[in-house]
């Protein structure tokens, strides 16, 4: 075992240097002292100090996208797309051969999941084996693309990286059952190839642009701001601790659309990337000076902490009056229940008639003031311009030691000769959000380039996809990044462009057989010299066990059966907790910022509370007992067997039939028979039980389905 020491400390002292752990405390003891005085000096900022900053700004991240020409090589017959010339170049430079293509049946099946998170019907694979022409992966690419499903899949990546819940996060964890329509937002807008600088302008500033453009997709952009609005709530009270929740919007903000962790520099200036307080507070004023929703909290002392501050979705025309009506009825009903308890103490008790009617016309008021908006209004869980003001800068992350107030602004590295224009009573976020989808900003590209890419090969270029910072990792393919980038600017910002010309490519078309000798030279695969075997994500096994028993329900659902706000009394002692089980896709799933949904969290589903780069693929002990035991999977495994002989008579037939939809291909001879024999086995083992002759085939093929389910062909991707 070893122990690395901080590269920030630059001391010749205490350079870094590896060591064994148990000589640390005898002979480093200075040294780790050293290191807590560091941590202790940074959060004692002065007001002088804000204007200093580091002085990275060199780094290749922040330096404009450049046009990269594809290198030659000298495998010209591998080369499908530019993008082989730029992995070729590399594999060249290091004698590192790639794979042989894939086979046609492990090609469907990677692309099939890769853009719907569904497998392939077997109807969809024996017409692709039957397809000889070159073409015939880019026909299923662009059959991929077209299907309603596309949208589901990759509006759930984008759902990782926005922290996307259906729930506050406040110590109650109150719903939002508004919420949903961001998420059909996200999801429609990658199905219409909604070009990438229009959907982030929107999630910034969409309640802007749809009053700047009136009858038009007005209610999709003031929904589309719910990216904004989801930022995490925290303690009882409406807009308690509000400076974290601006945090939590700042810093998702930035590792969204820029990479970068821009919060560390909220209580002092960034120690690696050239961020300073300025640049963080500089934001922090552009969202502080917009008004955001609250969902609602429990009761405290009698007092009723209502939803508020939501969005009707209809123009103000029609939706003024009707919110009017509703304010005024809200302060009838209160007079009158002021008015019927004036009872002094010396006064007879009330009549029960009386109290009846309190009772009557308090309920009438929760009624209507508990959802904070007037009945049978569509309203949207999302932010609208508030009052415009610039902010002081917290000294050490403190609300309550204010320094010097600076101007609303974008970091100045990035900014260059650009900076922003704001007009005394806006926000600057519809500013910030066209400067931040200019073609010459150098990371926006960048880093949605390359989550593309990572949803594909499992990795990014950059391997710290939130963070294209100097604490990132540096990508080994910098040259193909920009290219990417360019490319991405160049075709209007469609994510469907990019996927064409990444899974064209002889790269992403090739196997995942391995190579000794290059898995010595390059453990990591960093030079893509293979494909790399991919676990599936939570929602694609689900998603895919219900599709090959035939249970998957592909039609959008309606909103979450929450109970009706009046009847909401949860609080941080007893939080909202609920699961709501259904046969629609997992990305429909209704999740909570406080209590993970079992499923997603077995199978590492991502943090609902900030963005979340990547999934990880851990290996526990529960998931397995999860394949052999849950209900759910036993459900799946029944229902599969009921498909199979269903569809198909002889057994031979049902077995092949099985494979075909658990793993998207036959069997071979040798599985087959023992998929024979391990039926008569189960059969017989029924048999003992007593059970009738109908019960004990269900039975023996509901535990072969069971075992094609749970094994590691259905589970990875090749």
């Amino acid at each position: 075992m070893t122990f690395v020491l901080p590269q920030r400390l630059n001391a010749d002292a205490i350079s870094p240097t590896r060591l064994p752990v148990a000589g640390i405390w005898r002979a480093n003891v200075s040294v780790l002292l050293a290191l807590m005085v560091s941590e202790f000096a940074c959060l004692i900022i002065n007001a002088s100090e804000i204007d200093s900053g580091p002085t990275n700004s060199h780094h290749w991240a922040f330096q404009p996208v450049r046009s990269q020409p594809a290198p030659g090589v000298r495998s010209n017959k591998l080369v499908r797309t530019p993008i082989d010339n730029f992995i070729l170049a590399k594999l060249e430079e290091r004698g590192l051969p790639p794979a042989a293509p894939a086979d046609k049946r492990t090609l469907i099946r990677r692309a099939t999941f890769d853009l719907i998170g569904l497998p392939p019907t077997p109807e969809e694979v024996a017409e692709f084996l039957a397809d000889k022409s070159p073409a015939s992966i880019s026909k299923v690419i662009d059959r991929l693309l077209n299907s309603p499903r596309y949208g589901e899949r990759w509006g759930r990546h984008w759902m990782d990286v926005v922290r996307y819940a259906d729930t506050a996060g406040d110590n109650a964890d109150y719903p939002i059952p508004e919420i949903s329509l961001y998420r059909d937002y996200i999801i429609d807008a990658f199905n219409a190839d909604m070009p990438f600088d229009q959907f982030a302008q929107e999630q910034l500033a969409g309640d802007i642009l749809a009053d700047r453009q009136p009858g038009g997709r007005r209610a999709e952009q003031i929904v589309a701001t719910g990216f904004l609005a989801l930022s995490r709530r925290y303690g009882t009270g409406p807009y308690e601790l509000w400076h974290l929740t601006l945090e939590n919007t700042i810093e998702t903000v930035g590792q969204a659309f820029l990479g970068l962790n821009l919060k560390c520099a909220r209580c002092h200036d960034h120690k690696f990337d050239p961020l300073t307080m300025r640049d963080y507070y500089g934001l922090y004023g552009v969202f502080a000076s917009t008004e955001f929703p609250w969902a609602g909290s429990e009761e405290i002392a009698s007092k009723n902490f209502n939803r508020q501050k939501f969005i009707p979705l209809a123009p103000e025309a029609e939706a003024s009056p009707k919110w009017r009506d509703w304010e005024s009825r809200l302060k009838l009903l209160r007079e009158q229940i002021a008015t019927l308890e004036k009872v002094k103490p010396a006064d007879k008790p009330l009549a029960d008639e009386q109290n009846k009617k309190i009772a009557s016309l308090k309920k009438e008021l929760r009624t209507l003031e508990k959802p904070g908006a007037p009945p049978d209004m569509p309203v949207a869980y999302a932010v609208r311009e508030g009052k415009a003001a610039d902010v002081a800068i917290q000294r050490r992350g403190e609300p309550a030691d204010p320094g010097p107030v600076v101007p609303r602004c974008v970091p100045e590295v990035l900014a260059g000769q650009n900076s922003l224009h704001i007009a005394p009573n806006a926000s600057g976020r519809l500013e910030f959000a066209r400067w931040l989808t200019r073609p010459d900003n150098p990371l926006t590209a960048r880093v949605m380039a390359n989550r593309i890419w990572q949803h594909h090969f499992s990795q990014g270029l950059v391997t710290t996809p939130n963070n294209l910072g100097l604490r990132g990792n540096v990508p080994v393919h910098r040259e193909l990044l920009d290219y990417l980038a360019q490319h991405f600017v160049e075709s209007g910002w469609s994510v469907k462009a990019m996927h064409r010309l990444i899974m064209n490519s002889a790269v992403y078309q090739q196997s995942s057989d391995e190579n000794p000798s290059n898995r010595r030279v390059d453990p990591a695969n960093r030079y893509l010299w293979h494909f790399e075997r991919q676990r599936l994500e939570a929602e694609a096994i689900r998603d895919a066990m219900l599709f090959a028993s035939g249970e998957l329900d592909l039609t959008r659902p309606g909103p979450h059966p929450f109970p009706p706000p009046e009847k909401w009394t949860w609080t941080q002692h007893a939080p909202f907790k609920e699961r709501y089980d259904t046969k629609h896709r997992s990305v429909y799933l209704m999740t909570q910022r406080l209590q993970k949904h079992p499923f997603l969290a077995l199978f590492d589903g991502p943090d609902t509370n900030n963005s979340a780069e990547l999934r990880r693929a851990s290996t526990v002990p529960q998931q397995a007992l999860f394949a052999m035991n849950n209900p759910f999977v036993d459900e799946q495994s029944r229902a599969l067997a009921r498909r199979v002989m269903r569809e198909r008579s002889t057994v031979s037939d049902r077995i092949r039939r099985l494979h075909e939809l658990a793993w998207s291909r036959s069997p071979s001879r040798a599985e087959a028979r023992k998929c024979e024999q391990w039926l008569t086995k189960a059969t017989a083992l029924a048999g003992t039980a007593g059970d009738s002759e109908d019960r004990r085939e269900n039975e023996s093929w509901t535990s072969l389905a069971r075992v094609l389910l749970t094994a590691n062909e259905f589970f990875y991707v090749d």
